[in-house]
């Protein structure tokens, strides 16, 4: 399950501008960036609410599967993404499914997403908004390239999160702002 890992520390950036993070990643040097927004849909089970599915709506359409590896925080889990024709897939059809697996629909958000890439991490600023497109939070993030996780392994990867963390005290983060909350536990109803 090397290979479905997700290594990420989150952090609340209410207070830090989507400029001055820019400006850093220019500093901190990337090779490639992305701005991409998109419905973000999340699904509880009927059992649960531990349980969530995520559907994002987007030019790339996925369903994600996400599951802790510790209960005391979301810095290390399982991320499954499971990639979904555009042509071909729409909301309605993800509902219908997910209901008869026993979810519903729970809450939805839109994202707003500037990505850099680097060779091990990306780092990522964003948005969140609600359905009626109110502001609820900015947010950063750093993560392991999944697709590196398994090459380096989880020791080198949260070193590498680490190292990456203390260029992001320019902005005012420290590891005492990590979140231990994902966005579906913040936002679940």
């Amino acid at each position: 399950m090397e290979e479905f890992k997700e290594l990420e520390f989150k952090y609340k950036a209410d207070a830090v501008s989507l400029v001055a993070f820019v400006n850093l990643m220019n500093e901190v040097g990337y090779t490639v960036r992305k701005d991409v927004s998109s419905w973000d849909h999340y699904y509880t089970h009927a059992d649960t609410k531990e349980e969530f599915l995520r559907f994002r709506d987007s030019d790339r359409p996925e369903l994600t599967i996400k599951r802790k590896v510790k209960s005391t925080n979301n810095w290390e889990r399982v991320e499954i993404d499971l990639p979904l024709d555009p042509v071909r897939v729409n909301k309605r059809i993800v509902d219908n499914w997910t209901k008869l697996e026993g979810y519903d629909n729970n809450f939805t958000i839109y994202k707003s997403c500037f990505i850099f890439w680097q060779e091990l991490l990306n780092m990522v600023y964003y948005v969140v908004y609600d359905e009626d497109m109110k502001e609820q939070g900015r947010f950063i993030e750093i993560e392991v390239n999944k697709d590196k996780v398994q090459d380096i392994g989880i020791t080198k990867a949260f070193e590498q999160l680490k190292e990456m963390e203390r260029k992001l005290t320019a902005l005012g983060i420290n590891p005492q702002n990590r979140l231990k909350k994902s966005l579906f536990e913040m936002f679940v109803k």
